[in-house]
């Protein structure tokens, strides 16, 4: 209320530098989150069109290139995704892994946006969990983040210098923000773009493999 001119009236304050702040942070977040929206819906119709042929030998490949890099070869413990429809397939990765004496960690959905990686050993049951991927069962072994040298992850797409998206559950994030461990995401050259939008949140990968090269220049180890 003001007074003026003798009579009360209702005047409304003036917006302040911290308002403002605010405001142009909340729009740069709904930008933010529009885009990445927009990005997953075209990449789903990229997806769409891939053959069995081409994920099969793109899968393949991007296995190859993988295992010949000395940050696989230097992990003792590894985390790996595993794979649904439409991503590249890494049964290859894991197989080879145990093969190699490696301990490998597969993650177990426990509710939402949360996960825990559970260990896997050659010939473990798995059952079919959240959105129909194989999952361990709750009673193996559970492996903390900090155990982890190296661990392959899933995106819906990403960049060349690591910028990865993934599908937007948040299953992800808490896992992937510690930093002891080499991160790379598995990604069809088909859907790496320039043009994703990073939140305060996302992590940086430190490499990307595709059929046709490991991008990035972050490996540790």
């Amino acid at each position: 209320m003001r007074l003026v001119y003798g009579k009360w009236l209702h005047v409304s304050a003036r917006p302040t530098m911290c308002s403002k702040g605010a405001n142009v942070e909340t729009h740069r977040k709904q930008n933010i989150h529009e885009n990445k929206k927009a990005l997953r819906a075209r990449c789903r119709e990229i997806v769409k069109g891939l053959s069995p042929e081409y994920i099969e030998e793109a899968s393949h490949k991007i296995a190859d290139l993988l295992l010949a890099t000395d940050a696989y070869k230097n992990s003792n413990t590894i985390f790996c995704y595993m794979s649904m429809g439409g991503e590249p397939v890494t049964d290859e990765i894991i197989e080879r892994a145990l093969e190699d004496g490696k301990r490998v960690g597969i993650p177990l959905c426990v509710g939402p946006h949360e996960m825990v990686v559970k260990e896997y050993k050659s010939g473990d049951e798995l059952a079919r969990g959240a959105f129909g991927i194989r999952e361990p069962l709750a009673e193996a072994t559970e492996i903390t983040a900090d155990e982890f040298d190296l661990a392959i992850v899933p995106c819906v797409a990403c960049s060349k210098d690591g910028r990865r998206i993934g599908h937007g559950a948040g299953y992800y994030d808490r896992f992937l923000s510690v930093s002891g461990f080499n991160k790379i995401a598995l990604c069809f050259e088909k859907l790496l773009t320039d043009d994703i939008p990073l939140e305060d949140t996302d992590v940086y990968m430190d490499g990307v493999a595709t059929e046709d090269a490991i991008y990035g220049t972050r490996w540790r180890g």
